[in-house]
């Protein structure tokens, strides 16, 4: 008998031990079966094993009064609602249960008499409950509970981030996790934001999830109209996440990169007002767009937009749209809606943002900051992908460059000399024009002329030549067959080279030279421009701008500085105003001047500082215009000067250098330039055989001692016969003819008061 009592007992110890293992597996704690568990202010919820293993929760349960969603995660780390119906879940949802989870504090445990029904209702644990349960995966593949929990409502206390700076606010919780307790604590942290639309605020709300810099390829197929044949697909590509977009269909053409990346950072940010089970609603047959999109590693996600109706709800604009890798059906704000639930200053802001003030792409980024991503907003035709600049090219990136103009017998050739951003030497355009030999242009015309290449605008797009017309017949069409301008550029060689098998050698392939053809153009009283790229399909109405640009004459090109020389050079200046001359005389070495007026010595009264200010004046003096040797109106104006200045300097000579650096293999011996009879492939072939050699013999100078050249330089000005208010001024350089004019100002700063009285 004694031993079957035994027995009894044993059994009964084991079946409680085996029990309480069971308890412990499954919840993490033996309380469940005590039904209380003691909770101290400021530790956390779980056990510390079991916070642990939050970062490895593969399932979790989320309850309240009137839904149940299950989800678990993927191996990719992705999260799945697995019922009601399959869906990808919000990432951030997912995130923040976990991260809350693992953060929550104890801040205070309400006393027993509020876990009454009515205590219950009033702190939300039972009127507005949401139940959690987080789950990890077992070895033997059974599911093992880590956390479980159902949140109240939001607690008016504020806890301690133990920071010394921040507050957190808080929530009513119980849980049940250690057994049948019915207390209600506050916790640290808040989510209930997360279920202020109900349990479907936790699917993701954004159709499309894919890394902007990965995306490869876009396909778009416009099937709106159905009374007219489905048009080629629009399609975009790119060889990597930084190379530019092209557009490959309907037309080969370069894509606006602004509108690009506009696109499709907007199509990430999309979010939808509804999601729905496939199942359970009617889609139209046809969708009006299908949008593919190809990551550089990953599957090809299809997106379709279904044709759009008025709400029934609000009368809103609003449409149907899948995703090929979800199993739903989203609805989606087609337009704004100037009547929004809420405030009256979120109308008036929404309406404003409605209005066509602001450009268009402005609006749409001011609307992501405030996730309003519109579908009609959304740049998706070929006028609005598509480049509006005739050249791609920046100015940055020119080397070399010739102009053929139909009007002219010599070509307009410019030519970049490097320069050492070691040394801080800048960089020298050349120009050859007219024929004559190259000579430095100035920089500032340069620029000017480069960047308004760069920003040349297409006000429309004439025609896309299909890739099997007769190219030929199309360019006559637009007289681009003998076209008023021809452009060639050369891009910058690649500046990573390397010396391979004794051949200098890029490591990146050099780009190949662009050329375009331009042709004026008059229809009635209209007058526009038409130009093409000699080896893209797309012809172009260009602005009126390209007049001012394009000039072949050597003087619109000439370096606007008046004289250049170092102050070191300086040995007398001499200034004349209708009066007896100042003649002055300078000490390099000493940095001192000495001079004569009318014969008498007035060097106690030369004002040094003044002086020298006039000298920089001189250096930097730049002219407004140079003029033809033969202008008539100057050389009238300039037989009676009522200004002189003469410089008399000693140069050092490096013309021999010079003449070195000059000589290209394209000059001829007769006018150092090609003209319009030379075939245009053989100045292409000599423009890219030029040597960097020269550029290297340009940049350095002489060591050896070098011949020192007296020079005399006498400028005269008179002013023009206009009546303005601030008259411009003739002037010429005596000894080489030059003419040209100065502004009222820089001619006014001749008049150097350089005595004191």
């Amino acid at each position: 008998m004694k031993k079957v009592v035994t027995t009894l007992l044993l059994l009964i110890l084991t079946f409680i031990s085996v029990g309480a293992a069971v308890v412990l597996f499954i919840d993490g704690s033996l309380a469940r079966l005590t039904g209380w568990y003691h909770f101290r202010p400021g530790m956390s919820l779980f056990p510390q094993e079991n916070l642990s293993r939050l970062q490895d929760v593969s399932w979790m349960r989320i309850q309240d009064l009137h839904d149940t969603i299950e989800c678990t995660r993927e191996k990719d780390g992705s999260w799945w609602i697995s019922a009601p119906f399959h869906d990808r879940m919000a990432p951030a949802a997912a995130r923040a249960i976990i991260d809350f989870t693992a953060a929550a504090k104890l801040v205070d445990t309400l006393p027993l008499n509020n876990t009454t029904r009515a205590g219950m209702r009033e702190f939300g644990v039972e009127t507005t409950p949401h139940t959690i349960t987080l789950k990890v995966l077992a070895g033997d593949g059974e599911m093992s509970t880590v956390a479980r929990y159902t949140l109240g409502s939001s607690s008016p206390w504020l806890a301690d981030a133990e920071d010394g700076k921040h507050l957190l606010p808080t929530t009513y919780l119980r849980t049940n996790f250690y057994g049948k307790d019915k207390r209600i604590h506050v916790v640290s942290g808040d989510i209930l934001s997360l279920f202020k639309n109900g349990l479907g605020g936790l699917r993701d709300p954004h159709p499309l999830q894919f890394e902007e810099d990965s995306l490869l390829r876009i396909e778009l197929q416009d099937h709106a109209n159905k009374e007219q044949p489905s048009p080629a697909p629009l399609v975009l590509e790119r060889a990597s996440g930084q190379s530019p977009w092209i557009i490959q269909s309907p037309c080969l053409t370069e894509a606006a990169q602004d509108s690009v990346d506009l696109l499709v950072s907007s199509l990430v940010k999309l979010r939808a007002i509804r999601i729905d089970d496939a199942g359970v609603v009617s889609l139209p047959e046809e969708p009006d767009k299908v949008l593919t999109f190809s990551p550089e590693n990953g599957k090809s996600v299809v997106f379709k937009i279904f044709p759009a109706f008025n709400s029934p709800a609000d009368g809103r604009r609003i449409c149907y749209a899948t995703v090929s890798d979800r199993p739903v059906v989203f609805t989606l704000a087609v337009e704004p809606r100037l009547r929004r639930q809420g405030s009256g200053f979120a109308a008036v802001v929404n309406a404003m943002l409605s209005l066509p003030v602001l450009p268009k792409a402005q609006r749409i980024r001011i609307r992501e900051a405030q996730q309003w991503v519109y579908l009609e907003e959304l740049p998706l035709t070929l006028s609005q992908l598509r480049s509006r600049q005739f050249t791609s090219i920046t100015a940055a990136d020119i080397d070399k460059l010739v102009l053929f103009s139909r009007f002219d017998r010599f070509p307009l050739r410019l030519r970049r000399i490097p320069g050492d951003s070691e040394g801080q030497v800048k960089d020298v355009w050349m120009f050859s024009a007219e024929g004559l030999p190259f000579a430095e242009a100035d920089p500032e015309i340069v620029d000017s002329f480069l960047n308004s290449l760069h920003s040349i605008p297409i006000e429309d797009v004439l025609e896309d030549i299909p890739p099997t017309a007769d190219i030929a017949s199309v360019r006559e069409k637009y007289g681009l067959n003998q076209p008023d301008y021809e452009l060639l550029m050369q891009p910058r060689e690649c500046a990573i080279r390397a010396v391979l098998f004794g051949v200098d050698m890029p490591l990146v392939r050099d780009r190949a030279p662009r050329s375009f053809c331009l042709k004026r153009q008059r229809v009635g009283n209209k007058r526009y421009w038409v130009g093409m790229e000699n080896d893209s399909l797309t012809i172009c109405r260009l602005s009126l701008k390209l007049t001012k640009l394009f000039s072949t004459s050597s003087l619109y090109w000439k370096k606007r500085n008046l004289v250049s020389f170092p102050i070191s050079a300086l040995r007398t200046l001499t200034l004349a105003y209708q009066k007896a001359p100042l003649v002055l005389h300078y000490d390099y070495i000493g940095e001192a001047w000495t001079g004569t007026l009318d014969g008498q010595d007035v060097t106690p009264r030369i004002n040094p500082h003044r002086t020298n200010f006039y000298v920089r004046h001189l250096q930097n003096l730049r002219v407004w215009q140079w003029l033809r040797q033969d202008t008539e109106e100057a050389l009238a104006a300039l037989q009676d000067p009522v200004f002189t200045v003469k410089l008399d300097l000693e140069v050092t000579d490096y013309s021999d250098l010079e003449q070195l650096v000059l000589a290209t293999p394209t000059e001829d011996t007769q006018t150092g330039a090609p003209d319009s009879s030379t075939p245009r492939m053989q100045i292409v072939r000599d423009m890219l055989s030029e040597k960097t050699e020269v550029d290297a013999t340009f940049r350095s100078l002489a060591l050896g001692e070098k011949k020192v050249e007296k020079k005399t330089i006498t400028i005269e000005v008179a002013p023009t016969n206009t009546l303005s208010r601030k008259p411009l001024f003739y002037g010429r350089i005596r000894e080489d003819g030059s003419l040209f004019i100065l502004s009222y100002d820089d001619a006014q700063g001749l008049d150097g008061q350089l005595l004191d009285k």
